[in-house]
């Protein structure tokens, strides 16, 4: 199943935001649609704001991220009475996410070979050369799992966690690999 279309998990769509989701959202902020849409405005900008209080590498996109997320809870007819506090829970987790992501990062790069000052900078662009070079599967896979939570990841794609690990174990193998070499070129 992993390497199935990764729009797919469980034998089910993964839930985007729709037009429907969008009213139910509204609805729930306020009966007035002016007032929903003031109300929406006024928790995404609250919400970019922590994110960018917590040094989030992309506040903007977490917000929305969250109101997304509030908005799935409510279209699954989840009973939600105070949707703000709601919103700040989803945005803890999301902070945590985007801190694990961050950590693979710097832990990749800390990896990587680095003897002289302008190594960082060459060992990025090699990473990101090679990432590009990996399969669209491979590439999705690395990428999700050092931003999403790897239970939760393991379970969409229908394999255990230990198997997520020793996946991605490889591919960063030949990450590493592939940047060795591009930088030992250099």
């Amino acid at each position: 199943m992993a390497e199935s279309d990764p729009e797919i998990s469980h034998g089910r769509k993964r839930w985007e935001l729709d037009s429907q989701g969008w009213e139910t959202l509204l609805a729930a902020l306020a009966g007035d649609r002016d007032v929903a849409g003031q109300k929406y405005e006024e928790l995404r900008r609250r919400l970019t704001d922590l994110f960018a209080w917590e040094k989030c590498e992309l506040p903007d996109q977490l917000a929305d991220e969250a109101l997304n997320r509030l908005a799935r809870k409510l279209a699954e007819g989840v009973s939600i009475p105070h949707l703000d506090r709601y919103a700040f829970g989803i945005a803890r987790f999301l902070i945590q996410e985007d801190l694990r992501a961050r950590r693979g990062r710097q832990a990749a790069l800390r990896e990587l070979p680095n003897q002289t000052p302008g190594r960082p900078a060459i060992a990025v662009a090699a990473l990101e050369e090679c990432l590009a070079g990996l399969s669209d599967v491979n590439r999705g896979l690395i990428e999700r799992y050092y931003a999403e939570d790897r239970g939760a990841l393991a379970r969409d794609l229908g394999i255990s966690v230990n198997a997520l690990r020793n996946r991605a174990m490889r591919i960063r193998d030949e990450l590493f690999q592939c940047v060795s070499r591009k930088c030992d070129d250099v």
